[in-house]
């Protein structure tokens, strides 16, 4: 039986069905209010009670910072849920070509490479979706325990709704921690599953073109059939025109997910690097412990989120480049000029990479990566010098 690909997805489907993003089998007209309930709700009125806690906010430098960094933060994961919600047909469609026969290898090693960046993208779903709920828990329910046993403080797990007075924040402190909790858990579960899907898009893409790339490599007269040069220049065609459909193929794929995922990516780079700069001057201000470690522990993820997709845009443009040296490795010099047209043609093409970027402004690679770390550290640098000139001038 072939391998299905898009079965690696399997989870995430389930989490945008659950969450109201994805009807599955389920028939729309009655999953629709089910959706518009959920996330008017859960989305639209969160961001907007978010919101006017920013507004609300005491004009302290350590006050806001935490609530700049959500508020930031939910604009990325709008960003996230209105992909999905107006890309479903496209997404359907991108499923829909990893299915294809081409794309499950035409041998047993092409076959154990397609299985190979499968097994590489369940795994960084599992590992992600574990670590993720582990720093949820870690945020919502190890505090609960610490009141609920040791009598320790219990603050909102995500901003303290300013707009409020103290005498009806503590009267419906209960109901505004639950809402707060759950809004918090659906966020990150979109979080994970939307990027976690397009670096699976990017991860099964590399594949193909390790794929590829043997294909052209292998592409060689067995000694059992040689003989007659017009019959073998036919079979060598007819291979030859099976790799080059597998490309044409591979370039719609990656043209299709490029165009679903470039405006989320151009989002996720700019938020990204803001809230990077946002915590890199947090971090110059004195603070709790736990403060600190909330601190780092979103820079690290902030990190990941644009490390992972530019890491890998940077491998699937290797990894495209690599189909040149493949070709001309291939058994190309006794074959006839028509086939060898073909190979040229190929090679000329496969001179462009596969670059993915974000609204065609930018490419997802680790050179992206630099710029944006580079930049932070700049304004990181320029605010411990300004804030040393002006402790030397109060000393």
């Amino acid at each position: 039986m072939s391998l299905k690909q898009s079965d690696s997805f399997n989870q995430n489907r389930l989490v945008w069905t659950i969450f109201g993003l994805w009807p599955g089998k389920i028939p729309y007209k009655y999953y629709k209010y089910f959706s518009c309930t959920y996330l008017i709700i859960t989305l639209v009125a969160y961001n907007i009670l978010l919101t006017l806690n920013l507004y609300y906010t005491p004009r302290k430098i350590d006050f806001l910072i935490r609530e700049v960094i959500f508020s930031f933060t939910e604009i990325a994961v709008a960003s996230k849920v209105s992909m999905v919600l107006f890309n479903r047909k496209k997404l359907d469609a991108i499923f829909g070509l990893l299915d294809c026969d081409e794309f499950q290898g035409s041998n047993e090693i092409g076959k154990e490479i397609v299985q190979k960046h499968n097994k590489y993208y369940k795994t960084y779903l599992m590992i992600y979706t574990v670590l993720s709920n582990f720093t949820y828990l870690s945020q919502v329910l190890f505090p609960v325990i610490g009141f609920i046993i040791f009598g320790n403080t219990l603050d909102l797990p995500i901003c303290k709704y300013y707009f409020l007075s103290d005498e009806t924040r503590n009267d419906y402190f209960t109901l505004i921690f639950i809402y707060q909790s759950f809004g918090m858990y659906g966020h990150m579960m979109y979080n994970v599953n939307i990027d976690t899907m397009i670096a699976g898009f990017m991860v099964l893409a590399i594949g193909q073109v390790k794929v590829l790339c043997h294909d052209l490599e292998n592409l060689k007269t067995e000694k059992s059939h040689r003989g007659d040069d017009g019959m073998l220049d036919f079979k060598q065609q007819q291979k030859l025109r099976k790799i080059l459909n597998h490309y044409a193929l591979l370039l719609e794929y990656c043209e299709a997910f490029q165009e679903v995922i470039s405006g989320t990516m151009f989002v996720q780079f700019g938020i990204g690097s803001g809230i990077i700069c946002v915590i890199m001057c947090g971090l110059l201000l004195p603070s709790t412990v736990e403060t600190f470690m909330f601190m780092v522990g979103y820079f690290v993820a902030m990190n990941l989120q644009i490390f992972v997709p530019a890491w890998l845009g940077t491998q699937l443009s290797y990894e495209s480049q690599e189909l040149m040296v493949a070709a001309y490795k291939s058994e190309w010099l006794p074959r006839s000029e028509r086939y060898k047209t073909s190979i040229k043609l190929f090679v000329e093409r496969a001179k462009h990479p596969v670059v993915i970027t974000g609204l065609k402004i930018f490419p997802l690679s680790l050179a992206t990566y630099i710029s944006i770390m580079k930049t932070a550290y700049s304004c990181f640098a320029l605010l411990r010098i300004i804030q040393d000139r002006q402790e030397q001038a109060v000393h």
